[in-house]
């Protein structure tokens, strides 16, 4: 449901949360997100025009949050990158689906919606904390939901 893009920005600002205000290089950000360089980069660009987080040039520079990861909500994050697209008329254009989604867009919508409240009711601080000290992103060669251990997987 989320795009792999939306993930990476999710595992950049949670990344960004736990440094607790210090910079952090484009370098560093990548290796501890599991993002490629190259993609790191271009999603922290996002992230600063949605000022999100902000960059400092220089030694001793990096990036860093410009928002308040208590008040951000993750839904803040996807919704810069990649919004939740909600189901509001048939995408088959059937005219007995004019007055109402079909059975089977009608649940794909209500899932929508559920994630969209999750992710709305988890800001960045809730997720950090949440994680009892150790650090809230997988580490490396840890299985993710779908049982490989391919970041890319949702």
């Amino acid at each position: 449901m989320l795009s792999t893009t939306a993930e990476y920005a999710l595992r950049i600002m949670i990344a960004l949360t736990e440094t607790k205000g210090g910079p952090s290089t484009s370098e560093s950000i990548a290796r501890t997100t599991q993002v490629p360089s190259d993609y790191a980069v271009k999603v922290l660009q996002m992230l600063g025009r949605a000022n999100l987080v902000r960059a400092q040039r220089g030694r001793g520079g990096g990036f860093q949050l410009s928002c308040e990861p208590t008040n951000t909500s993750l839904l803040d994050v996807v919704n810069v990158i990649d919004p939740l697209k909600r189901i509001t008329q048939c995408p088959l254009g059937r005219p007995e689906h004019e007055d109402g989604l079909c059975p089977l867009h009608r649940r794909i919508d209500e899932v929508t919606a559920q994630l969209e409240t999750s992710l709305k009711s988890m800001t960045l601080q809730s997720v950090v904390d949440d994680s009892a000290g150790s650090s809230a992103l997988c580490q490396p060669g840890e299985v993710n939901i779908a049982g490989s251990t391919s970041s890319e997987t949702i």
